[in-house]
């Protein structure tokens, strides 16, 4: 991300101090330091060294910030797959999932902030939801099931970006394996198992995720209900 701007001098300026980009730079790092409950233009404005009025000439208040950061992570989730009809569907899940995982991962702090926030007036998440509802729909998916199905897969996707930055061991019953037996042999075989295939035991929970996503999210599983 950009360095935050300097604090400014005195005098008439030579250039522009800020720019939406730096900006949105510095509330990434403030959602990270601060958490939702700090997050404010007071709070930013603070960060950037200076007033707050100056952060209006760029964003209207704290929720254009967050469309705009919404905006910066939207451009990074591969939606890509959907358009490309020669793309089996299940292919273009993965792409998407894999992609969503990750940004959310490298932003977990800002999870909170931009779930609980209304998509609209970002146009580069409304546009991904756009193709991929768009390709469910030519898959047989009823209308009345898309956007379900979309955040049924959103919500395991965020769960498991939190879910990568946990210990290899956070399973492990430790102590108190001599008492569940079960549990702590398949937790052991869970790890070997990762281990041989040179993945971490969180990557291998979310490709079983996806797959159980995929096999039970269908126009099948669509028109039962």
């Amino acid at each position: 991300m950009a360095e935050t701007p300097t604090k400014r001098t005195a005098g008439r300026p030579r250039t522009r101090v800020l720019s939406g980009d730096q900006i949105v730079d510095a509330a990434f790092d403030l959602a990270r330091t601060a958490g939702p409950d700090g997050f404010s233009m007071a709070a930013l404005a603070r960060s950037l060294s200076v007033q707050p009025p100056a952060l209006y000439h760029y964003f209207g208040g704290k929720d254009e910030v967050i469309r705009a950061m919404r905006g910066r992570l939207a451009d990074r989730i591969d939606t890509t797959g959907f358009a490309d009809i020669d793309l089996p569907l299940a292919e273009a899940v993965v792409r998407w999932s894999r992609s969503y995982r990750d940004v959310f991962a490298a932003f977990p702090s800002g999870i909170t902030l931009l779930a609980t926030t209304p998509v609209d007036g970002q146009q580069r998440s409304v546009d991904n939801y756009e193709i991929i509802t768009t390709r469910l729909l030519a898959e047989g998916w009823a209308e009345h099931d898309v956007v379900d199905t979309i955040v049924a897969f959103e919500s395991f996707f965020i769960g498991s970006a939190l879910d990568a930055l946990a210990p290899a061991d956070i399973m492990s019953p430790g102590s108190a394996a001599a008492t569940a037996p079960n549990f702590a042999a398949a937790e052991a075989r869970r790890g070997e198992d990762a281990a041989a295939r040179g993945i971490r035991p969180t990557d291998r929970s979310f490709e079983l995720g996806v797959r159980g996503l995929l096999a039970g999210l269908s126009p099948a599983a669509s028109d039962r209900d």
